[in-house]
C-alpha cells in the first residue's frame, strides 16, 4: 500500500518570508520606457503598494500612451510563495519571482511580453 502526503510547502498563495520593501531599479526596456524605479512597501499580508518613476523615449509613444518624457504613477500588488505579482499602472503588469533578497526577475506584460530585471538599491529614501 501506497501512502502520499500533501502539503510539501506552505500554500502558493501565502506571503513570501522574502519582504521585498525598498527602492529598486531597472535598467531594461518595456517597450519605450526606461530606467525604472519604484519604491514599494510590502505588509506583513503579502501586499504591495508604492509608487514608480521612469523616463520615456520619445515622450509620445502609442503604447502605452500617454506617459510623457518622465512618467510615474502607482504601484500595487502581492508577493506571495508562487509569485510577485505587481501592477504598475501606466508601464504594465510584472509577473516574476523574487530570486534573493536582492533581485526580482520575471517579464513585463504591456503591449507585448518584455523580461525585465529589477536589483534592490536600498531603503525607501525618506522626505
Amino acid at each position: 500500500m501506497l501512502a502520499l502526503t500533501a502539503g510539501c510547502g506552505p500554500p502558493l498563495s501565502e506571503p513570501n518570508s522574502v519582504d521585498i520593501s525598498g527602492r529598486w531599479t531597472s535598467v531594461d526596456r518595456i517597450g519605450r520606457v526606461s530606467d525604472i524605479v519604484m519604491d514599494i512597501t510590502q505588509r506583513p499580508d503579502g501586499t504591495v503598494e508604492g509608487k514608480w518613476t521612469a523616463k520615456s523615449n520619445p515622450a509620445v509613444v502609442d503604447c502605452p500612451p500617454g506617459l510623457g518624457p518622465n512618467p510615474t504613477g502607482p504601484v500595487s500588488g502581492r508577493n506571495t510563495v508562487l509569485e510577485v505579482g505587481l501592477a504598475v499602472v501606466g508601464v504594465g503588469d510584472f509577473h516574476g519571482q523574487a530570486t534573493e533578497r536582492r533581485t526580482l526577475k520575471g517579464n513585463f506584460v504591456s503591449c507585448s511580453v518584455y523580461p525585465a530585471t529589477f536589483s534592490y538599491v536600498g531603503p525607501i529614501p525618506a522626505g
